[in-house]
This record gives structure tokens, sequence and C-alpha cells, in this order.
């Protein structure tokens, strides 16, 4: 569903004028724009285009983002509702006009949003990437998640889904014991005997917060894209951001090779700190964490096994646990 194919983008663009027309009442919409696939995207397609005629909303650059059918429709409500709550805030994501949960209309649940203008911010000038990444994850860290919260909860959605709470570490455990992952026990006993106490005050996580998951445009962010959200101590976060800036150096990024990632790291914690204060006593557990979910995806996931990154996951985990992990083949 992810690699372009110019039959099947027709077939979306036929389907979703005539789903347009029919919502917005209004059957002089057309397209401006051709639907045009853009790259990206491991489990979600998306989509640029324009509209002439309609309402004010429709008469700009757009995003479709589609779900593949798979997926639950649910998926397509809270991805859209996290980017409306932030956008309230400010904070530069797409905002969203139209949530449609009937797979049968485009094959998948979908949504439509604004279209966020630049480029990667892996495409800045080097030496000022880690600022702007820093800057940019702290401000997300400083809004109060209440407002999330409470529009997730009218909708329905279980707070189990967002926060990290003991059922992520039964999850765990079930693996675990199970006959897919039994080369984690020992692992998820240590997480679980050490887990750290949780913060009073939580924050809004991305879940997925990298260089190329961040727009700039004329030296500003001017987007941040692909939320995996969740309520948590930030330090997660922050450690899933080392775990995913670390991975950059193994998936043969153009100009990674070169790179001094400590010196980068730190100036990505640096930056961070000039907008809000940061304990980071409780990193090596949440990048323990990272790692293992990592180990997990990558043994359900061909283009996670690189045997490089996974020795780097495994040799950082018997760091600082003491835990010898093997994999199996």
């Amino acid at each position: 569903m992810t690699q372009p194919d110019e039959n099947n983008t027709d077939q979306i663009a036929g389907k979703l004028i005539i789903y347009l027309r029919a919502v917005y009442n209004d059957f002089t919409l057309a397209y401006d724009l051709a639907l045009t696939q853009l790259k990206g995207g491991i489990e979600t397609a998306t989509y640029q285009f324009q509209l002439k005629g309609g309402q004010k909303e429709l008469n700009q650059p757009l995003v479709l983002r589609l779900y593949p059918e798979y997926r639950g429709s649910d998926d397509a409500v809270w991805e859209s509702s996290v980017q409306n709550a932030l956008a309230k805030k400010e904070y530069p994501v797409a905002r969203t006009y139209k949530v449609c949960t009937d797979k049968a209309i485009l094959g998948g649940a979908f949504y439509i949003m604004e279209f966020l203008p630049g480029q990667p911010l892996w495409t800045a000038p080097f030496d000022t990437i880690p600022e702007m990444l820093g800057k940019t994850h702290a401000n997300l860290h400083k809004i109060d998640p209440e407002p999330l919260v409470k529009s997730l909860n009218e909708q329905g959605f279980d707070e189990n889904r967002y926060r990290f709470r003991t059922d992520f570490f039964d999850a765990l455990a079930i693996a675990a014991k199970g006959t897919e992952f039994p080369w984690t026990r020992a692992m998820v006993d240590w997480l679980i005997k050490n887990r750290p106490p949780e913060l009073e005050r939580l924050a809004i996580c991305h879940g997925d917060f990298h260089p190329l998951n961040i727009l700039i445009k004329e030296g500003k962010v001017t987007g941040v894209l692909d939320w995996h959200l969740y309520i948590a101590d930030p330090v997660l976060d922050i450690a899933n951001t080392i775990r995913l800036i670390t991975m950059i150096k193994h998936l043969s990024v153009p100009g990674a090779e070169s790179i001094d990632w400590e010196t980068f790291l730190q100036k990505y914690l640096d930056a961070y700190r000039t907008q809000l204060p940061l304990d980071l006593t409780h990193i090596d557990y949440y990048r323990v964490v990272q790692n293992l979910v990592f180990l997990y995806d990558s043994g359900n996931m061909q283009a996670l096994r690189l045997p490089s990154l996974i020795k780097e996951s495994l040799e950082f985990i018997h760091k600082v646990t003491g835990i010898q992990i093997t994999m199996p083949e």
C-alpha cells in the first residue's frame, strides 16, 4: 500500500471526490491539483491534493492519510484528535478537517488534513539540527496533557491506550511467557523490578521524534509528523529519540557516516534544557525499554533486521542490566 501505484491512485482519487461532494453537499468540487502519493510511510499511505470550489478549509493544499483495511477505524480518529488538540496549542502539527471510519469508501479509514510545507529537518545545515530538534521536543513536553486526555476520554478511548502503565509490562510479561519471545523473560523481570516511580506531572510524548519526522522551511519548524502518542515521563520519549537518532547511522542515510553522534546527542539535550529542566536519572532504564521494544519489532519486521543495530541494542542492554540476551536466528 505504501508503494506508489498510478492506477490505484486514480481509483482512490475518483472515490475521494465523490465522497467529498456528498459530505459537503457541493457537486462543483473538483481537483485543482491531482491526487499524488507522497513518499514514506510503512503502514499508511499519504497523498497530496488540492480542490477548487467548496468551503474555505478545502481551498488550500491538503493531505489524505489512508490506513490499510486491517487497521482499526479508531486509529484515524485517534491520530486526528491528537493533531487537532495540539494545533489548538499552536504546536506545529497539521489540522484535521474530515475523518472517515467507513472502510468501504477508500478501502480503509482515513482523514484529510492541511498540507504542511517544508523539507525534513535532516536537510538543514547540520550544525542547526540538534538545536531545533531539542527545542521542538521540549516545547512539546511543555504542553499540559490534560485537555488532550479529556478529549480522548470523551471519545471513548481507554487510558491504557496512551499511558505507559502496568498493562504495558503485563503485555511484555505475557509475550515473554509465550513461545515467540521466551528469550526476553529475564529482561522483562528486570524491567518490572527496576521500574521508576511515575512522575506527578506527565508529558505528551510523540513516540517517533527524530529529524526525518520534522519539517522545516526558511530555518523554522513547520510541522511534526507521524504521531505515536502516549502520556508518560518525557524521559521515555527522549530515550526513544536517542535510539532513533543512533539508528540513522545504520540506515545508510546520506551524510550520516561522518557524524560525531555523541556530540550530536549532547547538543540535542543541551538545547532541550534551554526550554525545560531535564532530569536524566532514569534515562538508561528507559533506553533499555526502547531497545527491547526495538528487538521485539525487529523480530516482526524484516526492514528492521539490521545486524549492526541489533548488536548495538543487545550490547547496551547487557551494559545496563548485566543480562545477556540471545535472540533466535
